[in-house]
């Protein structure tokens, strides 16, 4: 093979990962400009990584549903197992800050009309008990503010944009104290 094969081929793999790159953060991107909005509630916790730097993990109300709660999400009585997708719909009354979850299901098509397709995975399951993650758990920080955000701690909330088409989150703003953290 010549050089200049090689200097071509070399050429394309890294064009590949560069459009394969773009295409993530536009993705991401696209999502953050138009998903619905959603508020959910959380209590985070302020671990550190080495490798990661600072981070903020959100541990939603909306992630543990359990006994009364998850009989009536669950309208279909369906069972869920560790590993699955599901779908919670959300909606948020008139006066109020947050979302709250109003059914839970499988099949988005029988979610539909009852409010904001939130996409999950079930993390554990057992009788009367559902914990689920849904992608917006870790929310990183600049360094050592991590700190300086949990001393900071009280009544948080996450707005979330939400894919109306594949229910797919992103962390779009986080709220302590009702007011927006922001980083600078």
């Amino acid at each position: 093979m010549t050089r200049r094969r090689q200097a071509l081929l070399f050429l394309l793999a890294v064009l590949g990962q560069l459009l394969v790159l773009g295409a993530v953060v536009a993705q991401r991107e696209h999502l953050l400009r138009t998903g619905d909005s959603v508020r959910l509630r959380c209590r985070p916790v302020d671990p550190r990584s080495i490798l990661s730097g600072d981070y903020v993990v959100l541990t939603y109300l909306i992630s543990e549903l359990r006994g009364d709660e998850l009989r009536r999400l669950n309208r279909g009585g369906e069972s869920f197992q560790r590993g699955e997708t599901v779908y919670l719909a959300l909606r948020r009354d008139a006066g109020e800050e947050s979302h709250h979850p109003v059914a839970l299901s499988h099949q988005r098509r029988s979610l539909r009309g009852e409010g904001v397709l939130l996409r999950g995975r079930v993390q554990s399951a057992w009788e009367g008990h559902l914990e689920i993650r849904y992608g917006v758990e870790d929310y990183f920080v600049p360094q050592r503010e991590g700190e300086r955000l949990e001393r900071r701690l009280g009544d948080t909330v996450v707005e979330v944009a939400v894919s109306p088409s594949s229910g797919e989150s992103a962390i779009r703003r986080l709220f302590v104290g009702g007011e927006e953290v922001r980083f600078y």
